[in-house]
């Protein structure tokens, strides 16, 4: 072999290993880069996890706490509904129970106002008393006298003519069709006792008159006579 052609084969040698060189360097860079680049990927992935849980937790916590808040919002709407209806219930409940006793009271009011007004006749010791009646629905008849009220038997004052009125309310007689046949006295100055009869004499009535001041004479008994 000439000295050119070794000196050609070591140039080309060098050049192979330098190529080598060249190419396992290359080599070594890439893989560095892939390295860098798969970390890069991975660090992105993972850091893109962690805030896609970030998130899920985010919006679970919400979730739990907005569901919290209904079920909290709807047991007060419950509570306050349950009160309500509480409340409701018991003023129905006294509402029914005043309208109760109201209804009680009006039926014990009619219940005594009929018994007040019952007619009661009774039996009496005089022999030309026939019976005795008591009416409680008699009312005074009014009257016209103002003033401290002073009894008059005188034909011709008002007094006289409210007591004759008064003796016709009581014994039932209209005043054309009635006499009176005495008027007096009843036992103190507030009272008077009068006997009327029919026109035809068939009925003959003793009534007993009352004062009541500012509302009249009031008749108290009727006591019905067998005879004058």
């Amino acid at each position: 072999m000439s000295e050119n052609n070794r000196r050609a084969n070591s140039r080309l040698n060098r050049k192979k290993k330098a190529n080598r060189i060249l190419n396992i360097l290359i080599g070594i860079v890439l893989l560095l880069i892939i390295v860098v680049v798969v970390n890069i990927v991975s660090d992105d992935t993972e850091t893109t996890k962690e805030e896609k849980n970030t998130e899920v937790s985010e919006e679970t916590m919400n979730d739990e706490e907005t569901g919290s808040t209904v079920a909290d919002e709807n047991e007060t709407e419950s509570d306050q509904n349950n009160t309500t209806e509480t409340v409701e219930t018991e003023d129905k409940s006294e509402s029914n129970e005043e309208t109760q006793s109201e209804e009680n009271e009006e039926t014990n009011t009619e219940e005594n106002t009929e018994e007040n007004t019952e007619v009661i006749t009774e039996a009496s010791n005089d022999p030309n008393v026939e019976s005795v009646i008591i009416d409680p629905s008699w009312k005074p008849i009014g009257t016209s006298q103002t003033g401290e009220h002073a009894s008059s038997y005188d034909t011709k004052s008002v007094d006289w003519a409210e007591k004759v009125q008064a003796l016709s309310y009581g014994a039932g007689l209209d005043p054309s069709n009635m006499y009176v046949k005495f008027l007096g006295n009843g036992g103190s100055p507030q009272k008077s006792i009068g006997t009327v009869t029919s026109k035809d004499g068939n009925e003959i009535y003793r009534i007993s008159l009352e004062w009541i001041d500012g509302e009249g004479w009031k008749p108290t008994k009727k006591e019905i006579l067998k005879s004058l």
